[in-house]
């Protein structure tokens, strides 16, 4: 994908016209899906003619992989860090139990988090349920998928398997850990469902951003303890 600047008004200002067609396009794919949203439907949304998609990014899925780019760099910027620490604790071979368990329950603090620390977006919680889905384009998916989800999932597994004493490639407990690393999920990824079945208000709140948060590092670090339980009582 190629990205380009408007030469005539300045690279500032191509810069931000870019940014704003990426922000409509989120909106857009996530309220229509990649299928169901036009590249003029998202050129309407930002305010510019359609030409300009063609100009900025080739075509829809050009768009698209953008939209994805923009989200990864935020949620690296909220997880990079933590996916680093934990990759370090699991090349470790002397890492003790509580080393292993701290470094996932960071893992889902960071995760938990993200609803906190990171800017609204219109549409980014439909935008990535369809994503992960497998509803949009797959060079997306694989940008996604390369830089992060499989990263994430790695780490996760390998800490899941080690509490466990098992091999790495232990398919039962590598399905654990996909459970456990996704508990409070459904808070991002079914904002609005959950909203409505708790009675909840659609607007940000911090003290129910907090409740989620802990309930997510709590029962995260009581099932990490358990599997070690049953480890060390051989069942």
């Amino acid at each position: 994908m190629r990205t380009r600047h408007a030469v005539d008004t300045g690279y500032q200002r191509g810069e931000e016209t870019r940014a704003r067609i990426v922000l409509a396009a989120i909106k857009c794919f996530g309220e229509f899906g990649f299928a169901g949203a036009s590249t003029r439907d998202i050129a309407h949304e930002a305010g510019v003619n359609a030409p300009a998609l063609q100009y900025y990014f080739d075509n829809k899925e050009g768009v698209y992989t953008a939209c994805v780019e923009y989200i990864l760099s935020l949620v690296m910027g909220q997880m990079g860090e933590a996916i680093e620490a934990a990759e370090r604790v699991v090349a470790d071979p002397h890492a003790t139990d509580k080393q292993l368990i701290d470094a996932f329950c960071e893992l889902q603090n960071r995760k938990a988090g993200f609803m906190e620390e990171v800017p609204e977006i219109d549409g980014w919680h439909m935008f990535m349920a369809r994503e992960q889905a497998g509803l949009g384009p797959e060079a997306g998916f694989k940008v996604f998928y390369e830089r992060f989800s499989s990263r994430l999932a790695a780490v996760g597994a390998n800490i899941v398997t080690r509490l466990a004493g098992v091999a790495p490639d232990d398919e039962a407990m590598r399905v654990r850990a996909v459970c456990i690393s996704t508990l409070g999920m459904a808070f991002r990824v079914m904002r609005r469902s959950v909203d409505r079945s708790m009675g909840w208000a659609s607007e940000p709140d911090p003290e129910r951003n907090r409740m989620v948060r802990e309930a997510v590092l709590e029962q995260t670090r009581h099932l990490l303890e358990r599997i070690v339980k049953q480890r060390k009582s051989g069942g």
